[in-house]
């Protein structure tokens, strides 16, 4: 096959690759959606490609004498994309940092494209389907209470006693806790499934509460 008709085909390939990844983000409401996803992986794919092809071409003008290194290309499309990512991430105040995930999607769609532009192609096909479970996974996460945040649950320091006993009944770490203003603050590490029965248990106590998340 022709070098330059095997690239493009590349490059077709991983479009369509970008194009699924980046719409399974857009569909979740995430960040660097379909836009950005195919641009990283045609870019990677297309110098990855490039490189490879320079050095056999490079390599077979003089058998037996290795004059060029593939590799050194790839290992800047690397580092590029480790800015990019780096740029995605964010620090909210605090502890909390938001963002790990999409530059981590950006970093393996940049790895996917080097594979297909590498002619690696079922490592990058298997690779893809293993992005595209995320969501699934988040959901299940969520769904039964895999996945932990810090709130602060606040109570009028005469209930204290009730929420404390409902937060060792659910057995909810506490990091912190802190009166003021007649209101006591706990500061819990819990899940959406938690904190369903949490505020049934202080529902049936009919104790006024508020629960919000909160940065750690």
């Amino acid at each position: 096959m022709n070098i330059q008709l095997e690239i493009i085909l590349q490059v077709l390939l991983s479009f369509v690759v970008g194009m699924l990844i980046g719409f399974d983000r857009e569909r979740s409401g995430k960040a660097a959606g379909m836009r950005t996803q195919m641009l990283v992986c045609v870019g990677s794919t297309l110098l990855a490609a490039i490189s490879v092809h320079l050095a056999e071409s490079y390599n077979a003008s003089e058998p037996g004498v290795f004059r060029a290194d593939p590799t050194r290309l790839m290992a800047q499309i690397v580092s590029g994309i480790g800015f990019l990512g780096a740029g995605v991430i964010i620090k909210n105040g605090g502890n909390k940092v938001s963002g790990v995930t999409t530059a981590a999607t950006i970093w393996i769609t940049a790895a996917i494209g080097i594979g297909i532009g590498s002619g690696f192609y079922l490592p990058a096909f298997v690779a893809t389907g293993m992005v595209l479970l995320l969501n699934p996974i988040a959901y299940i996460q969520y769904r039964y209470g895999l996945k932990s945040d810090y709130y602060q649950l606040v109570v009028k320091t005469g209930r204290r006693s009730i929420a404390e006993k409902a937060i060792k009944y659910l057995h909810l770490a506490e990091k912190e806790r802190k009166s003021r203003s007649g209101e006591t603050m706990f500061k819990i590490l819990s899940s959406n499934q938690r904190n369903e029965m949490l505020s049934e248990l202080l529902d049936k106590k009919k104790v006024q509460y508020r629960l919000e998340v909160v940065e750690d």
